[in-house]
């Protein structure tokens, strides 16, 4: 096996799906769906807890999925190239992956955030995080410290999620927020076409023009249509990878809305950093936790 082993992470909306090691350390994860007042801003709540041995820490490479997180951690900071060390983060949306090395108790609640939740939690428009990670204290000031001693008692379980819940819930009063049903409503569209529409397309559907839909998007998603739809197509891509396994590069790159394979080659290098057949080939294939879910 290799010494630094590294383990892939990518969110793809209905489920998590992760592409990791056999020999990588047991651990407990799970999430849950928010109660109805969060849901117009977030879009789920998840936990986890294991142990990573010190003397063989694990690189994990998270694949961009569009969105913003917020990532509160109880347990041994990971260490994460380019950021300041920050043991609670805002994480931007961005279209590049993120490595992240883990060493000892690893232990977090992340919080992924609906269009619209950027601004609605914290208070900026959503296109001032894109491709950063800020500390959560500089955004909500104590209450990011009182966040995590609201949940460090709590078992990484379903109890956490409902404490992180209260967290938010009490942000969302303090703010009197409310939704934007454009920005999710188009991001919507974006994953129902699989990234294949068009930024005109999308804005005479809504009903807005191009402008004020350039406009949504700085403020509630914090990337432009044209890359959320990049994501989109190849986050399609890796779902019919998981279900065909063998399928041809062609295949996937005609029936994933590229101009070709080299696009499609590109695409894979720019979102995931790696060349699609190492992105195949890396560890034995998609491994999906038995984490607990609740609706």
């Amino acid at each position: 096996m290799d010494s630094n082993p590294e383990r892939m992470y990518l969110h793809t909306g209905e489920e998590p799906l992760f592409w990791q090691r056999p020999d990588a350390p047991a651990g407990v994860y799970g999430s849950a769906a928010p109660p109805p007042a969060l849901r117009p801003f977030v879009e789920r709540i998840h936990f986890g807890r294991e142990w990573v041995d010190p003397a063989h820490p694990v690189a994990e490479r998270v694949l961009p999925d569009g969105g913003v997180h917020l990532i509160l951690n109880l347990g041994d900071p990971p260490s994460v190239p380019g950021s300041d060390g920050a043991a609670s983060v805002a994480v931007g949306a961005r279209c590049e992956p993120s490595i992240i090395h883990m060493a000892g108790r690893v232990e977090h609640v992340t919080v992924t955030l609906r269009p619209g939740g950027v601004a609605a939690l914290l208070g900026i428009p959503a296109g001032e995080l894109a491709a950063r990670d800020v500390p959560l204290d500089a955004l909500w000031g104590p209450r990011a410290a009182e966040a995590v001693e609201r949940l460090r008692p709590t078992p990484p379980t379903l109890q956490r999620a409902a404490a992180m819940e209260a967290v938010l819930l009490d942000v969302l009063a303090a703010r009197a927020a409310r939704p934007e049903p454009a920005a999710a409503e188009a991001v919507r569209m974006i994953e129902r076409a699989r990234g294949r529409i068009r930024v005109r397309a999308l804005a005479a559907a809504l009903g807005i023009g191009e402008r004020r839909l350039e406009q949504i998007f700085h403020r509630h998603v914090g990337l432009s249509p044209k890359a959320v739809c990049r994501i989109a197509r190849f986050r399609s891509v890796v779902a019919l990878l998981q279900r065909e396994p063998e399928r041809a590069w062609s295949d996937l790159a005609y029936e994933g809305g590229f101009y070709d394979q080299s696009h499609l080659v590109n695409e894979f290098q720019a979102l995931a950093g790696l060349a699609p057949g190492e992105f195949r080939e890396r560890g034995c294939g998609f491994f999906q936790d038995a984490s607990v879910d609740v609706e």
